[in-house]
């Protein structure tokens, strides 16, 4: 039985820009940087899009950007 479940990476999120977060990845380095809703990334990592900028996240590949976005060191838990 093969695994498909996809492999999480880490992204950090640069700034925001209104209601969109710029993140670097693996595959993207601060002079492109992958555009993504801020308020995906605040509502699966529980906390306000206004404290997104400069935090590490892991989070899940999806083709059109990414899911399931996890802080990595967060502090509450």
């Amino acid at each position: 039985m093969t695994d498909t479940t996809p492999e999480r990476v880490t992204v950090q999120v640069l700034l925001n820009v209104g209601d969109i977060a710029e993140l670097v990845t693996p595959d993207h380095d601060y002079r492109n940087p992958v555009r993504v809703p801020a308020a995906d990334i605040a509502r699966d990592a529980g906390l306000p899009t206004n404290e997104l900028p400069g935090r590490k996240f892991t989070a899940v590949p999806d083709g059109e950007g990414f899911r399931g976005y996890r802080l990595v060191d967060d502090p509450r838990l």
